[in-house]
């Protein structure tokens, strides 16, 4: 048995991270995309993590066609995080791995969808594994199976109670949703906060056994490979035709009334550069429907 390791943090502090220490986080944004003027205008987005590397490509493209726009893309705030970073204004746009809720609207918040991108079981590239059930999930995850074919542990990667991806594990059926139950009490599960820390462990660890979108996945070039689900593979073309029903709808946040610079990013993302480039990194777009 491994040695429990986590990597998750206490949900309140997170919470103050993002609404008392948000500039400290802006200062140190890994991604600061400038045009060519002194002073460009400004956009700040930031949110779930599982969408940031495709939006900083869009960043990338919007500047080259409007150079007098710098873009900012955070580290990963989480959905939540990114909903109170707009909200407190910090940030222009939040990206958010789910539609708001009454109460976030009520504050002023609207939100549109952008994308959506399937959600697929991956294994470490090492993994001699090319398909799995839903039923060998539940097992992997309640701990009846812990190796694979060839003997070689199974290292799942777990992810926080409230996580998404883990929500959506849980809605595929009883005895799943009960698995991931199990699954969230085993010791000794490597247990991971953001999405990126989640891509990291499934590329990194031998035997690893875990949950990522495709847009993630192609958006950061991640070393992982996706497994068929029931013989269908988890493609963007499976998902539009209706063979794959494992998904994630990708939505942008902002906070009435809009900005001139949140209006600029909406109508980027109705141009067909943008949606091409979504197109291309493992993303169905929602057409026109941003804005």
């Amino acid at each position: 048995m491994q040695p429990t390791r986590s990597f998750s943090c206490p949900l309140e502090p997170r919470r103050r991270a993002v609404t008392l220490g948000i500039a400290a986080i802006l200062a140190g944004a890994t991604a600061t995309y400038r045009g060519v003027f002194a002073q460009p205008a400004h956009l700040r987005i930031g949110g779930t993590g599982m969408a940031l590397a495709a939006i900083r490509r869009l960043g990338d493209a919007l500047i080259i066609a409007q150079p007098d726009l710098a873009v900012t893309v955070l580290p990963s705030l989480g959905t939540g995080g990114g909903l109170a970073a707009v909200q407190s204004g910090a940030i222009d746009i939040a990206l958010a791995a789910r539609e708001l809720i009454k109460a976030e609207v009520a504050k002023g918040l609207q939100c549109s969808p952008y994308a959506r991108t399937p959600i697929a079981f991956v294994v470490h590239a090492g993994v001699p594994v090319t398909n799995i059930t839903l039923t060998e999930v539940a097992d992997i995850l309640s701990g009846r199976r812990l190796t694979w074919r060839d003997g070689m542990p199974i290292r799942l990667v777990r992810r926080e109670p409230s996580d998404a991806d883990w929500t959506l594990l849980r809605s595929q059926s009883p005895e799943l949703a009960e698995a991931v139950r199990i699954a969230l009490e085993r010791p000794g599960l490597l247990t991971v906060a953001t999405d990126q820390e989640n891509a990291e462990a499934l590329e990194r660890l031998p035997g690893a056994f875990g949950v990522l979108s495709i847009g993630q996945l192609r958006a950061e070039a991640r070393r992982v490979i996706p497994l068929m689900l029931d013989g269908v593979d988890p493609t963007v073309e499976a998902l539009a035709a209706g063979r794959y029903a494992m998904l994630r709808n990708l939505h942008i946040v902002w906070r009435e009334p809009s900005s001139a610079n949140v209006r600029r990013f909406q109508a980027f993302l109705r141009e067909e550069a943008a949606q091409a480039l979504l197109a291309d990194l493992g993303h169905i777009p929602a057409t026109g429907s941003a804005g």
